[in-house]
Parts: C-alpha cells; structure tokens; sequence
C-alpha cells in the first residue's frame, strides 16, 4: 500500500477536522501509514463513523482465500478439499462481513464427493488388472486401498496360496490379516507352539528379547523383532508422556540388556548424555541423603519478625519441588543452623543430583528460614520463612468438611501455631495441571483400637475453591489481617509446552476457577492484600526444570528465580546494619555503662 509523507500526514492531521468525513476514511483505508490513532482529537461522531464503516467492510484475507478457491472449484482435487477444510476453519467462528463459510460448507461436501467417486473408479479399474495369484499384487492393492471394498477377496485368495504347513507363512498371514476370515483357522495351525505363543502375548519387552536372544534360528524370529520394535515404540511413549512416573531400574535393566541404546533415548529427547552419564556414574539410592531421616530432624520453629511463605496444594502438586526449587537457587540463602536447615541441605542434595524426592508424610511441617539480597537496593535483604504443609492434611481437612468450612485452627499438626503468630504472612495456592483427582490411603484408628487403611479421592478444583472459602471466613479474619499477598502457581510447567505457551496454557486452567477468583479479588480488597498488583492475585509458572525418563531432570533456576523474585515483591525489605552500626549499637549498651 502507498503511504504518505511526514509532511503530508501532518498537513493531513491539521486539516482533518475540514476534510469530508469519506474523504478522511479513503484517506485511512488508502495509505499504509495513516491510521485513526494518528487523529487523536477526531470529534467522537467522525471517528464512530469511520470505525463502523472499516468494521462493516467485508476482511480482505477472507475475500483473497475464498477468490482463490473459487478459482478452482470446478477442478477437484485433494488439495482443494485441504484449503475449503482450512477457509471453513478460519473463518466459520468469526464470520466476517460477506463470508462465504455457508457456500464453502456445500462446496466442500461436493468436492469430497467427487473425490471419493473418482477413487472408487480408479480402485476398481486397478483392481480389475491384480493378479489373484501374486501375493505381491494382492498386497500392494490393499496397501493402495486401505479400504477397498474388495478386502474380503485379497483375504481369501492370499490364505489360498499360503502353506499350512509353513509356519512362517501362517504368521505371516496373522500378522497382515489380523481379522481376517481365516485367523482362527490360522492360529489353530500354530496352536502347538506354546512357547512363541506365551512369548507373544505376555506383551513383556524383557521375555521377548530374551526369547529373540536364546533362539537365534526360530522360525518366529522375525515376528518377534516386530514384536520389540511395537513394544519399543510403547516403552518409549511410556516415557514420554510420563517421564516422572517411570521407574529408573526398569530404565536401568534396558540399557544394560541393550534393548535400547543412549543413542535411541537420546533421540527420542528421552534423556540427555549428560542425564545418561549422571546415573551410571551415581548409586542414587546410597549417594543420596536419606530424606526421611532429614523429616525426622526437622524442628518447627518460625523466626519472629520474618514474612511467612505458605504454600498449600493436595498430594503430588509439586509444593516440596518448589522448595527444591528454592533452596538450590543463587538468589536465596537458607539458613542451615535453622530447624529446616539438614532437610533444605537434602533438598539441594536431590537438585544437583537430578532427583525429585519422595511424597512427605501426611503430618510433615516444615519452615526453612531463609534470606533474599535485594538485586536492587545495596545492603537490603527479605528475610521468611518458607512453609510446606503435607498435601494430605490439607486435603483431608478440607475435603473432609464438606458441610461447613473449617477454620485454620483445624489444619492442626503445627500449622496452627504458625498462622497464628505475628509475623507477616504470603500464601501460594498451587495447583497441578495433570491432576483432578487424586487417590490417596491414610491410616485411620477405628473405635476399637485397630488401625486400618481408609481410601480417600480428592478433587483439586473443589479442594482450591474451598480454601478460598477458608480465606474468607470470618473466624479466620485476625489471620488474614496479616497477610500480604496471595498468589498462583502452576505447577509442572515443562508439561505445558515451550514458554510461548506455558502462559496460555496456564491462563486456560486457572480460568476453571473464574468465580472463586472473583471472590479472592474482593476478599484482597477487603483486608488490603496484594496492593502492588490491585488486589489481584499474579500467576506464575514453575518447573525444576526439563524432565526426563525415570523422574531425572536438569535444573533449571529460571522458574525458582522467578519466584524468588515475586516473593521479594511481596515482602518488605531489611537494611542490613552495617559493622560501624553494631559497633555503636555495643559502645552504648548497658555493658558499657559507668
């Protein structure tokens, strides 16, 4: 498109309000550099106008992608029918002015016709020159037509020219007629053959190389390397789509019967060198420190005039990746003589080494206490207290009530004295994107004295929507009287896609909870949380980093930097006394009195 000059445009922009109101819209649809946003003081009515009018004009693109079709309509072809499905696509949702989505709907729908008439001709046409005596011929017609309605007759001819007596060529009619009209009779055949047939169908990748190992010259041989190739291709799926989940042994018997080569993982993105050579060169299960040992230490104790961090989830949602998370960054420091400290030292243990640890016990408290450095101010520091909570307790005590909601004087096992203290206070609610409900068992002591093992689900969503609740019940008001901000964390973000897409991605789940949002909106307003942000809790994404097979993964500090960082946004920073500072603070204490 042409475009003005600089001295045209501002000619035009000082003549505009004398300029024809049609004459100012050519202007603004002619040139590229001209726009309504170059008219600041444009009286309302004019610009009204000439919005209507460019919104009641039909999309240019929509008029191009459906000229060019027209173009073509009477010459179906599949690469036709690809740009109707993609024009109907775009455009059937939105519907611009002078649409053709109703016309496309028809066209398509003929095209499609003339397409499956034309295939059905030349089907049978080639089929009409198959030699009914080549099992080639027989193949490549139904490998061309997949669905050809003559399957019925390929079947029985190619059974007619294979061998009863020749195993190969049964299994082999088995493994391309798998519904065949002669399976049974085809199967009865190899019946005899218990060992293929319990190899076959154990659907065990281990007993199907050891049988592909053990016998070299098996007349199933071939058919057994098709069977690892299958289950190959499952194991690695398994991986992929749940890497955290998948056991590091099983990964470890694998590698070591040479089923699959670091070569194979490392192709499928499975695994890196650098993972691969981490866990042949580690025995995690001696290297690291006993995490249950490091729970057992820990003392519940938060530092009077600190900023307490909460963080409340259900089961499995990642909060004690989060502290991993935390502790293993450079931008904060946890204090190792503190009640945490031996428990954060296993945590940074298990991120260096690439490990998640196991779920905490359903009482497990604890507090790390801990320092950020302002990035920004010299000699300012952020001094909390991070606070994990078993997801089991608050699960329980929250889903348990369904009738009422409980106060944070139930949330019990320490909990309670800590909310209850003076100190300032964050909350995090995280939520786990893979999760809706989750299974768990706890141990419950019955009226007789026997403890047994109870079932229990929880559903995420309504856990959240209740703590919100919790929040705004009056009972709790002196608590939430000192906190500060709440926010969102979404959790597991490596699942969500590359980080173009992570926002979106969580912005979708988060959008599930709209109401309860709404209400923790108002409630923030109400007791003056989240000023930075007026009163709207801020989402973030978290992951310790890419995970891979097996629950290993390389950290990445980005995510935990981040939430350092909305941590310090939300707590009030300390000016660290300098040395001089202290030295009179000493000089003119009673000590040195006369």
């Amino acid at each position: 498109m042409p475009q003005l000059t600089d001295m045209q445009k501002r000619q035009l922009i000082a003549q505009e309000p004398h300029i024809n109101i049609n004459a100012m819209l050519n202007y603004i649809l002619e040139y590229d550099n001209v726009s309504l946003d170059d008219f600041p003081n444009m009286a309302a009515e004019r610009r009204q106008y000439i919005e209507n009018a460019i919104q009641a004009m039909p999309n240019p693109q929509e008029q191009n992608e459906w000229k060019a079709i027209d173009a073509l309509r009477h010459t179906p072809t599949p690469e036709l029918l690809r740009m109707i499905e993609a024009y109907i696509r775009r455009w059937e949702g939105s519907r611009p002015n002078g649409n053709h989505v109703d016309e496309a709907n028809l066209l398509y729908d003929d095209v499609d016709n003339q397409l499956k008439e034309q295939q059905k001709m030349r089907e049978q046409a080639d089929w009409e020159q198959v030699d009914s005596m080549s099992k080639t011929k027989l193949l490549a017609h139904l490998q061309k037509y997949p669905n050809t309605v003559h399957k019925s007759d390929i079947d029985d001819n190619f059974w007619s020219l294979t061998r009863n007596d020749d195993i190969m060529e049964i299994q082999n009619y088995i493994t391309l007629f798998p519904e065949g009209n002669h399976i049974s009779e085809a199967k009865n055949i190899l019946n005899s053959i218990a060992q293929w047939d319990r190899i076959k169908n154990s659907g065990d990748i281990f007993m199907v190389s050891d049988y592909i190992n053990d016998n070299p010259s098996s007349p199933f041989k071939s058919n057994a390397d098709l069977l690892l190739m299958t289950l190959k291709r499952s194991e690695i799926e398994q991986m992929q789509q749940r890497p955290d989940s998948y056991d590091v042994s099983r990964l470890l018997k694998l590698l070591d019967k040479n089923i699959f080569t670091d070569r194979e993982l490392i192709c499928q993105k499975v695994l890196t060198q650098n993972v691969l050579d981490r866990l042949r060169q580690s025995d995690l299960n001696n290297d690291l420190p006993n995490i249950v040992q490091a729970i057992n230490q820990c003392k519940l104790e938060c530092k009077p005039g600190y900023t307490d961090v909460y963080f409340f989830g259900i089961p499995s949602t990642g909060k004690t990746c989060i502290l991993m998370g935390l502790s293993s960054s450079g931008s904060l420091d946890v204090n190792r003589a503190h009640g945490g400290g031996d428990y954060a030292a296993a945590l940074r243990q298990y991120t260096s080494s690439g490990v998640t640890v196991t779920s905490t016990p359903g009482d497990f408290v604890v507090s790390l206490e801990a320092n950020i450095y302002s990035q920004t101010s010299k000699g300012v520091s952020h001094k909390v207290n991070l606070i994990e909570m078993s997801g089991e307790e608050f699960a329980l005590q929250i889903a348990g009530n369904p009738d009422h909601i409980f106060t944070f004087e139930d949330m019990g096992s320490g909990t309670t004295q800590l909310l209850q203290n003076d100190n300032r206070k964050v909350f995090f609610l995280i939520i786990d994107p893979t999760a809706n409900v989750v299974h768990r068992t706890h141990q419950v002591t019955k009226e007789n004295g026997n403890v047994e093992l109870d079932s229990y689900s929880v559903n995420q969503q309504d856990v959240i929507e209740k703590m919100v609740d919790l929040f705004d019940d009056p009972s709790n008001c002196n608590i939430m009287k000192k906190v500060d901000s709440i926010h969102i964390i979404i959790t597991k973000a490596d699942l969500l896609g590359n980080n173009l897409e992570r926002d979106d991605r969580a912005l979708s789940i988060v959008q599930r909870y709209q109401q309860k949002i709404t209400k923790l909106i108002n409630l923030c307003k109400n007791y003056n949380i989240n000023t930075q942000t007026k009163h709207r809790p801020k989402l973030y994404t978290f992951s310790l980093g890419k995970f891979y097979v097996g629950g290993l993964y390389e950290y990445d500090y980005t995510d935990s930097d981040r939430l350092v960082t909305a941590i310090t946004n939300s707590t009030i920073g300390t000016k660290e006394k300098t040395f001089w500072v202290k030295f009179k603070e000493l000089v003119n204490s009673p000590l040195f009195a006369v």
